[in-house]
C-alpha cells in the first residue's frame, strides 16, 4: 500500500498508524540515515499478511466445536425434560381442580314406612 507523507507526519506516527515497525518502513523504502522524510513523499507501507492457521488454532477450533455440540445435546435433553415436566404439572393441576370441587349432596332417601299403630313423632 502506498502513502503520501503529509505535514506533521513522522516515521513513528506513520508506523504507528498502520501498525508497522519503524525499522520495517525504513527498510522497505530504502530511507538512509538520518531517516528524513518530506511532505509529498510516497512511502510504501507493507501490509501485514494474516498467518495461516496453525495446528494449535485447528485443535482449539475442533475442541470448541465439540463443546458446542455437547452443549446443543444438553439443551435438547433439558428441553425434552422440561416438556415432560410441564405435561405432568398440567395433569396434576387437572386432578387438583377435580378434587377441589364441592362434593354433590348425598341423595335423599324416601322416608321409611312406619309400622301400623305407631304414633308420628312431634315436630
Amino acid at each position: 500500500m502506498n502513502y503520501v507523507v503529509r505535514s506533521g507526519d513522522t516515521l513513528n506516527s506513520i508506523a504507528s498508524r498502520f501498525g508497522v515497525p519503524v525499522q520495517e518502513l525504513i527498510r522497505v523504502n530504502n530511507i538512509a540515515y538520518p531517516y528524513y522524510i518530506y511532505v509529498g513523499q510516497n512511502l510504501y507501507i507493507p501490509v501485514a499478511t494474516t498467518p495461516a492457521p496453525t495446528d494449535t488454532v485447528d485443535r482449539r477450533l475442533d475442541r470448541l466445536e465439540r463443546r458446542v455440540d455437547a452443549l446443543r445435546d444438553d439443551y435438547t435433553r433439558l428441553s425434552d425434560r422440561v416438556d415432560r415436566l410441564e405435561n405432568r404439572v398440567t395433569r396434576l393441576e387437572t386432578r387438583v381442580t377435580r378434587l377441589e370441587r364441592p362434593a354433590p349432596p348425598p341423595p335423599t332417601q324416601p322416608p321409611r314406612p312406619r309400622p301400623p299403630g305407631t304414633a308420628q313423632p312431634r315436630q
